[in-house]
């Protein structure tokens, strides 16, 4: 059995970023850029040009062959780098948004709306008179 070479991984890798599963067509001309890589795996931004969609899609390509994972997103390419390079959520900020929530200091006051009825249209109808 051989090992398929380096172009040919790469081939499979990126034959797998070439189809859009929303509108179901494989195209050479998906926008594909890469967000991160480490060793083997990228981290791919991937938009179809037919439906406009994107997919962040992790990229797998080894000695035994490809393999990708992605999901749906609005995000355009620089809101991913913009929220790659933010800080990550801690511990400590669950905490003090959830104690926050918990005095109240998010409520928002809303007034109550009185059920107002509405009553349907009157249906009328004209008889045609006869001859």
């Amino acid at each position: 059995m051989s090992t398929p070479n380096k172009t040919d991984k790469i081939t499979q890798g990126l034959r797998l970023v070439s189809y859009c599963p929303v509108c179901e067509i494989r195209s050479k001309s998906m926008h594909a850029r890469t967000l991160a890589a480490q060793g083997e795996t990228k981290l791919m931004h991937i938009q179809c040009h037919k439906c406009q969609n994107a997919f962040l899609t992790f990229v797998l390509v080894s000695q035994v062959g490809a393999s990708s994972v992605g999901v749906l997103t609005d995000l355009g390419y620089e809101d991913v780098v913009r929220f790659r390079s933010n800080q990550n959520v801690s511990v400590n900020d669950v905490i003090n948004i959830h104690e926050q929530l918990a005095q109240g200091l998010f409520q928002v006051p809303f007034e109550r709306n009185k059920k107002t009825s509405v009553k349907a249209p009157i249906k009328r109808t004209t008889k045609k008179r006869g001859k």
